[in-house]
């Protein structure tokens, strides 16, 4: 539904087109998915190194509606929701609960970070819900342990380099995350698995590829303090504890819990800290990065959600609880969080149709007097609304999105009114 209630905005109606400069240029093809390839590798020159998020975007805009985008979008989540699910499963030791999974659900709505762009925007969500996917099968991948034969090569070769060229904080923290069941399995068993060596290996060239990108350096030649960086920690520190300090607390409370009543096995706990060493891990990098929005702690959150559900499993699996005891209180919460959330995404998709409708009425004018003049949307206030915080039309017909909706609609000019 709030897939369906979110239209395109910010960096979508770049991703149109063939990818050249972060401008508009001349005689742009729309994109297609013949010509990805060759515009990742302007992308990859001249912005950043992103390629395999960028894919994905780029392969949604091609199409004349979003409906595509929001089917597939909407699976993906639900995948997440089961991954989560069964690393959960797996890394406890105990069996699948149904009343468990609703709670992955809310929490994936309450502490995912920025929702509306992480989840809902489509250049968002290319980035860090659907990265979140690669990197989590990279990681369920390498804990099968698996003999190594040409096809389980093949997979880790594939897996692992798409992982380290995800995103340049979740896809490093992943695969830290393999290394240190790596060592756990090495210290358990004496042994190698080659599968995560080989994964491993691609998901450190992956990640060297995308890091290497022209494009990342023309961006980011700002040079950076010593003192920066420390101020820059602490609000990262702070970013954190803002976002996650619920989770925290409670993982401290089950921790104490499950240690109490002797409710975790060894492997179990040593796997929740490894994750929540990822989670850290993810989080913290991002000191060595100019910008670090919100929605860059994705990533950090879902590692520190399957840490929270491996306890979480430890301690309810056996527990001869209601449903309804359980959820609720926290669905009550949902409610009322949804309804808030819908309000304002719903006004904004009300005020960006009027935008679309004034622009495609004015394709029935002669092609010099296309100069559409639209009504600027209100500030939206929701972080689960992806115009929250993305840049939208201006009254400036010379302003850069402006420019951009232009060429996406193929009028000459848009300009804007309050």
């Amino acid at each position: 539904m709030l897939n369906l209630k979110t239209l395109y905005t910010a960096d979508d109606y770049i991703y149109r087109f063939v990818y050249h400069t972060p401008s508009v240029q001349p005689h742009m093809q729309k994109i297609t998915t013949a010509l990805i390839p060759y515009s990742m590798w302007n992308h990859y020159l001249n912005w950043n190194g992103r390629f395999v998020a960028h894919t994905v975007v780029q392969f949604f805009m091609q199409f004349n509606s979003k409906i595509p985008f929001d089917i597939f979008n909407s699976l993906i989540f639900v995948f997440l929701m089961m991954l989560i699910n069964k690393l959960s499963i797996k890394l406890s030791g105990k069996k699948n609960k149904l009343f468990i999974v609703p709670f992955i659900f809310l929490f994936l709505w309450f502490f995912l970070p920025s929702f509306g762009q992480s989840v809902l925007w489509v250049s968002g969500a290319g980035n860090y819900l659907w990265m979140s996917i690669i990197y989590l099968g990279f990681i369920w991948f390498n804990l099968q342990n698996k003999p190594t034969t040409w096809v389980q090569v093949l997979i880790a070769i594939v897996l692992g380099f798409l992982t380290g060229a995800s995103n340049e904080n979740s896809g490093p923290a992943a695969i830290l995350i393999v290394l240190l069941f790596m060592w756990k399995h090495y210290l358990n068993e004496r042994q190698v698995n080659w599968n995560s060596v080989i994964s491993v290996i691609f998901g450190a060239c992956g990640f060297i590829v995308m890091m290497l990108a022209p494009g990342n350096r023309l961006r980011g030649a700002v040079h950076r303090s010593i003192g920066q960086m420390v101020l820059d920690f602490g609000q990262i520190v702070y970013m954190s504890l803002q976002e996650f300090y619920v989770i925290y607390v409670l993982m401290l409370i089950l921790l104490v819990v499950v240690l109490y009543y002797k409710k975790i096995s060894s492997d179990a706990l040593i796997s929740a800290i490894i994750f929540t060493i990822g989670h850290f891990a993810s989080i913290l990098v991002l000191v060595l990065s100019p910008e670090h929005p919100q929605r860059t702690f994705f990533g950090g959150a879902v590692f520190l959600g399957i840490a929270f559900f491996i306890l979480i499993y430890a301690l309810f699996n056996e527990a001869k609880i209601s449903l309804s005891v359980l959820t609720v209180p926290m669905l009550i919460l949902f409610l009322f969080s949804f309804f808030n959330a819908y309000q304002d995404i719903d006004k904004s998709y009300q005020q960006i149709a009027g935008q679309y409708e004034t622009i495609e009425k004015s394709h029935s004018k002669p092609k010099a007097k296309q100069n559409p003049n639209v009504k600027i949307m209100t500030v939206a206030k929701s972080s689960y609304n992806a115009y929250s915080g993305t840049v939208g039309l201006t009254k400036y017909p010379n302003a850069w999105m402006n420019i951009w909706e232009s060429k996406f609609f193929d009028v000459n000019s848009i300009s804007g009114h309050n």
